[in-house]
C-alpha cells in the first residue's frame, strides 16, 4: 500500500482535532448568545402565539362518519393534556432524552453529531433536539447547512423562552410529518391503527416515534422490515430511560405490524361531496377549504347512499348485458409480466364483499371455468356465471391476463363464486331527497366516479318526456276538475303555427282508446289525452305550475309542452315531485346542516324553510292517481313491494331518456338512465319502465329491509278531501254492479252523483271512434282555447259532469 494512502486518514484525524477546540468554542459562543436573544431578532417566532398548521376539513354523513376529507397536510389537532403518557415517552425516549433538562440545544448530543459528520463528511446525523425540530418544520428550510443550523439553535432558544415545554411538546406533536400524507400523530394513528391516540397500545406508540426520521422510507406498509426494526429502537430507548419494563419491551416488540391502512382513503358518494366542495372553494375560497380545518354536517344517509349506487350499478350493467360481451383488456398485451402483483386502482381501500362489482384478473381458464384474482383473493368463475354470454365455454370468450368485470356472490357453503359482467356504456343517476326537509340522503351522478366526474343528478339537462304530465294534471286539479273527469283520447291536430304542420300527438303504442278518465290517462301515461287536458287549462297555466313547484328551466308554451318536451335535471324534477308529497309545500334541496370552523363556530346552518306552492288537496288527489301508476298503470311492476308508494314513468323519443320518478310517505327517489350522447338510443323497448322502475325497485327493496321504510306508513291527507267509491273505467259513482270499483280522492263536493249502469260498460267497450258521439268536449279541449282562472284556488269550476259520456 502507498505511504501516503496511510497518512491521509491520520491527516484528516489530525486535522478533526484541530478543528475540535473551535467547534466547542463555538458552541459556547452560540449557548452564549441565547443570553442575548433579547437584542437578537429571530424573525417571527412570535407568530406562534396565533400559528395554527394546516388541518383536514372534514364532510361527515348524517350518521356522523367521515365520508370525505380535504387537506394539503392531513391533519387533526390535539391539545395539551390530550397527548397519552405512552406516546409522549416514546417521542421523548427516541428523539430526545433530554427534553426536560436542556434550554432548546442538547449541547453534547450537538457535539457527537458533529463529531460524526465530521468522520464521515457528511450531516448524516442532526443531533437536534424537539425543539429544533419544530423551529425547522415551521420557521425553517430542510436544507442541511451551517448557516440553517446556527438559525435552528437561535430559533429554539428563543422557543423556550417563550413556550413551556408541554407546550413545546403539543406543537411538536401536530407538526410532524408521519407518512402517507399525514401530519400530527393524531392523524396518523387513525390512519395507521384506526384509533385516536388517547387508545395506543405501547408497540403502536413505539412505530409512531420510531419511523420520525424517514417515514416515507420507513413506513410498515413499504417496507415491515426496517419499521420493525425502527419500532424496536424506540422501545429499547423507552427501556434504557426507565420508561418500560424488560417484559413490556418483549412483549410489545413480539406484536406484529399494521399491514394495510385502517383509514379507507375513498370518498364515500363522491359526486355528493363534491358537489359540497364546489360550494366550499366558492363560498369561502381555497384557503379555508384546504387549510383551516372545515367540519361539514352534510345531509347524506350513508346506507341509502351504498344501497343507490349498488342498485344503478345492477340495473346498468344488466342493460350492457344486451350489447352482448365485449373482448376485455389483457395485461399481458400491455406488457405486464406479472399478473400476481398487478393491483388495479378500485382494489385500493375497498373490500370486495357480496354482491359487488369489482375488477379482477384472469389468471387461467379451462373450458369449464377460469381463476380469477380480486384483489389477494382467488375465486372460481365457473361456466354457470358467463350463461347471459352465450357461451358454453369459457375458453372462448376469456385468457389470461384478461382485466374483467366481475361480482361476487355468496354460495350455500359459505365459499364465494363469481359472475362475469360488462361495464355499461349506458349512464345513470339516483337521488334521494328526504321529503319533509329537502336533505339529499343519496346521490349517485353516475356509473364510476373514476370513469366520469361529471353529476349526471344537477348538470344533465335531459327531456323530461312523460314525468312532466302529472304538472298536466295538477294545474287541471287546481282549476276544478276531478280524477273522475274524463278526456277524449282521439286523434287531435293544433295549429300552432301558420308555417307550421299541425302538431298531431300519438300514444306510445300507436292506439288510441277513446274515452278515459283522467286517472286512467295519467296511470297509463296516455300522450294524447295529456295534450288535450293540457289544451283544456291552457298551456301557460302547466308551465305556471311547473314553475311554482321548482322547475327552473325555462318552458316555452308549444303544445308538446305537456309531454315533457324540453330539458330538466334530475334534481329539479325529484325535488318537484316531493312536492306532491307534501301536501304542496316545496322544500329547497340542500346537501348539508351545519358547517363549522375549526374552533366548532358556526359559519353557516341550513333550516328548511317551507314555501306553499301547490292546493295541498290538489297535491293529494294527484297523489292518489300517480299511486295508481304503481298498482296498475306503467310502474304496476313496483306493486310487488307492498308499500304506499307513488310515481310516474317517463320515456323520451327513441328512447334516449328512461326516468321513473317516485315517492314514498318520508323520501321521493329519482332515477334516470340514458347515454351521454343526447341522440342515442338506450335500445327499443328501454322505457322508463323497463330500464328505471327495476333500478328504483331495487333501491327500495333494500331500503324496506334495511329499516328506513316502514310498511305502515302512508301519505297524509290534507283536510276537506273525501274518499268515494267510482266506477275505474268510468268515473262514475260505483253501484254494487260496478265491475272495477276503486276508491277515489275528491275535494268535498265534488264528488260524482251520476251512478254507473251497465250501459256504460257496453259504451266503453266500443272502439275508440265510436266512443266520440257519446263524449262531450270540454271548452279548449279541440281548440285549445281553455284557460280557466291560474293558481290553486280558482273562482270558476267545469261541471264535473261535463266531461261524462253520454
Amino acid at each position: 500500500m502507498p505511504q501516503n494512502a496511510k497518512r491521509q486518514p491520520m491527516d484528516r484525524e489530525k486535522t478533526l482535532l484541530a478543528l475540535l477546540p473551535l467547534v466547542i468554542a463555538a458552541l459556547l459562543g452560540v449557548v452564549a448568545g441565547a443570553a442575548a436573544t433579547n437584542f437578537v431578532r429571530v424573525p417571527r417566532v412570535s407568530e406562534l402565539e396565533t400559528y395554527r398548521p394546516d388541518i383536514i376539513t372534514e364532510i361527515r354523513g348524517a350518521n356522523g362518519a367521515t365520508i370525505a376529507r380535504y387537506a394539503i397536510e392531513r391533519r387533526i389537532l390535539v391539545s395539551r393534556g390530550q397527548i397519552p403518557p405512552v406516546l409522549r415517552n416514546a417521542i421523548i425516549a427516541t428523539e430526545d432524552k433530554n427534553f426536560f433538562r436542556h434550554g432548546g440545544v442538547d449541547v453534547g448530543r450537538t457535539v457527537s453529531a458533529l463529531l460524526a459528520n465530521l468522520r464521515q463528511k457528511s450531516y448524516a446525523q442532526g443531533g437536534s433536539t424537539l425543539t429544533q425540530q419544530l423551529a425547522r418544520a415551521i420557521f425553517l428550510s430542510p436544507r442541511k447547512t451551517i448557516t440553517r443550523k446556527v438559525n435552528e439553535a437561535f430559533v429554539a432558544f428563543e422557543i423556550e423562552r417563550r413556550y413551556s415545554k408541554e407546550q413545546i411538546l403539543t406543537m411538536y406533536a401536530n407538526e410532524i410529518y408521519l407518512g402517507h400524507g399525514n401530519y400530527g400523530v393524531e392523524a396518523a394513528a387513525r390512519y395507521y391503527f384506526g384509533k385516536s391516540i388517547k387508545d395506543l397500545t405501547l408497540a403502536e406508540a413505539a412505530l409512531l416515534a420510531g419511523i420520525v426520521q424517514r417515514p416515507e422510507d420507513q413506513s410498515p406498509f413499504r417496507n415491515p422490515q426496517l419499521a420493525r426494526r425502527r419500532r424496536a429502537t424506540a422501545l429499547a430507548r423507552m427501556r434504557a430511560e426507565g420508561y418500560i419494563t424488560e417484559k413490556e419491551r418483549a412483549a410489545a416488540d413480539s406484536e406484529p405490524l399494521p399491514t394495510s391502512p385502517s383509514l379507507e382513503e375513498t370518498i364515500v358518494a363522491p359526486y355528493f361531496c363534491e358537489e359540497i366542495r364546489q360550494y366550499l372553494e366558492r363560498t369561502y375560497g381555497e384557503q379555508e377549504l384546504y387549510r383551516r380545518g372545515l367540519k361539514i354536517e352534510s345531509t347524506l344517509d350513508p346506507r341509502l347512499q351504498g344501497w343507490s349506487e349498488e342498485a344503478l350499478g345492477w340495473g346498468l350493467r344488466r342493460l350492457a348485458r344486451r350489447h352482448g360481451f365485449r373482448r376485455p383488456r389483457n395485461l399481458l398485451e400491455e406488457g405486464y409480466r406479472d399478473l400476481d402483483t398487478f393491483v388495479d386502482p378500485s382494489w385500493e381501500g375497498r373490500a370486495a364483499g357480496a354482491g359487488a362489482a369489482v375488477r379482477g384478473v384472469v389468471l387461467s381458464v379451462s373450458h369449464t371455468g377460469a381463476d380469477v384474482r380480486v384483489g389477494k383473493k382467488v375465486l372460481p368463475l365457473e361456466a354457470s356465471g358467463i350463461g347471459w354470454t352465450n357461451a358454453k365455454d369459457p375458453s372462448k370468450i376469456l385468457k389470461r391476463g384478461d382485466l374483467v368485470t366481475v361480482t361476487i356472490e355468496p354460495k350455500k357453503d359459505g365459499t364465494e363464486e363469481l359472475s362475469l359482467e360488462q361495464d355499461p356504456k349506458e349512464e345513470g343517476a339516483v337521488l334521494i331527497v328526504e321529503n319533509a326537509t329537502g336533505a339529499v340522503r343519496a346521490m349517485v351522478g353516475g356509473y364510476d366516479w373514476t370513469r366520469s366526474k361529471f353529476n349526471r343528478t344537477t348538470q344533465a339537462l335531459r327531456q323530461a318526456g312523460s314525468t312532466f304530465k302529472p304538472f298536466v294534471y295538477l294545474a287541471a286539479l287546481e282549476a276544478g276538475y276531478t280524477p273522475s273527469d274524463t278526456v277524449f283520447d282521439g286523434p287531435i291536430s293544433i295549429v300552432f303555427d301558420s308555417h307550421q304542420p299541425p302538431y298531431r300527438p300519438t300514444n306510445y303504442d300507436g292506439k288510441f282508446r277513446g274515452i278515459v278518465t283522467f286517472r286512467r290517462a295519467l296511470e297509463y301515461s296516455y300522450n294524447v289525452s295529456a295534450v288535450r287536458v293540457s289544451e283544456m287549462v291552457g298551456r301557460a297555466h302547466v308551465i305556471e305550475a311547473a314553475h311554482r313547484l321548482g322547475i327552473r328551466q325555462k318552458l316555452s308554451p308549444y303544445p308538446s309542452v305537456a309531454l315533457g318536451a324540453f330539458e330538466v335535471t334530475l334534481a329539479e324534477m325529484t325535488s318537484a315531485f316531493s312536492v306532491f308529497a307534501n301536501q304542496g309545500l316545496a322544500f329547497p334541496i340542500y346537501l348539508f346542516d351545519r358547517i363549522t370552523d375549526s374552533n366548532g363556530d358556526v359559519l353557516e346552518q341550513t333550516r328548511p324553510d317551507a314555501r306553499e306552492v301547490a292546493s295541498p288537496q290538489a297535491c293529494f288527489q294527484l297523489l292518489q292517481m300517480l299511486k295508481g301508476v304503481t298498482q296498475r298503470g306503467t310502474a304496476a311492476s313496483a306493486a310487488r313491494l307492498k308499500l304506499n308508494i307513488a310515481g310516474k314513468t317517463g320515456t323520451t323519443n327513441d328512447w334516449t331518456d328512461a326516468w321513473f320518478l317516485g315517492m314514498t310517505p318520508r323520501y321521493t327517489i329519482g332515477v334516470w338512465v340514458g347515454n351521454d350522447k343526447k341522440t342515442e338510443s338506450l335500445g327499443k323497448g328501454m322505457d322508463g319502465a323497463h330500464a328505471a322502475v327495476p333500478i328504483w325497485i331495487r333501491v327500495v327493496e333494500k331500503m324496506k329491509d334495511g329499516g328506513a321504510l316502514d310498511p305502515k306508513e302512508d301519505f297524509d291527507a290534507p283536510p276537506n278531501v273525501v274518499f268515494t267509491a267510482v266506477d275505474y273505467e268510468t268515473g262514475l259513482k260505483a253501484t254494487p254492479g260496478s265491475p272495477r270499483p276503486i276508491l277515489e280522492t275528491f275535494v268535498s263536493g265534488s264528488q260524482p252523483t251520476e251512478e254507473w249502469s251497465s250501459r256504460w260498460e257496453e259504451i266503453t267497450r266500443l272502439p275508440w271512434s265510436l266512443q266520440r258521439s257519446f263524449y262531450l268536449p270540454k271548452k279548449g279541449e279541440e281548440s285549445g282555447e281553455g284557460a280557466p282562472a291560474p293558481g290553486p284556488t280558482p273562482a270558476a269550476r267545469p261541471t264535473p259532469a261535463a266531461g261524462k259520456p253520454g
